[in-house]
């Protein structure tokens, strides 16, 4: 396996063979994970990654509520999809916008069966990441996923 390129220069914009499998198993190794979780959440509850993850982030927000736009970027979804999206869990009775009163905009806020999904699903999300991720990992994993994590955010 390769070393850490840390010799290697700067402007070097091309990846070598070991380098690019690297990168690919990285990737490949957070989609299964990733998906498994999901359909593991979805096939259990119902859920889709999208509505999981506007109820997380509307519960962990100030009084159960977020402008849209804030909600959309933090999403990183566009305006439109993110407005699809929320007439479909509107109708499902997970979420309600509202027209802010001062100014222009929407707000967004999630409802008791909307936090009642979300405490059904929370469960069920932490054991599909435990079988599908953390049971297959050493401490020694754990510390170095750590510190990869925290060398390489942004």
């Amino acid at each position: 396996m390769c070393q850490p390129c840390y010799d290697m220069p700067m402007e070097t914009n091309e990846l070598n063979d070991d380098e690019m499998q690297i990168w690919n198993m990285w990737k490949g190794s957070f989609k299964r994970i990733f998906g498994r979780v999901v359909k593991d959440m979805s096939d259990q509850t119902g859920l889709s990654e999208g509505d999981f993850g506007i109820l997380d982030r509307l519960a962990q927000s100030r009084d159960g509520q977020m402008r849209q736009q804030e909600l959309a970027d933090s999403m990183g979804w566009d305006k439109t999809r993110l407005s699809h999206h929320l007439t479909r869990m509107e109708k499902r009775g997970l979420v309600l916008r509202k027209p802010l009163d001062t100014e222009r905009g929407v707000q967004v806020l999630i409802t008791s069966a909307g936090h009642s999904a979300l405490n059904e699903t929370l469960p069920i999300v932490s054991k599909a990441i435990r079988t599908h991720f953390l049971n297959h990992l050493t401490d020694h994993d754990i510390e170095s996923i750590t510190k990869l994590a925290e060398r390489t955010k942004l």
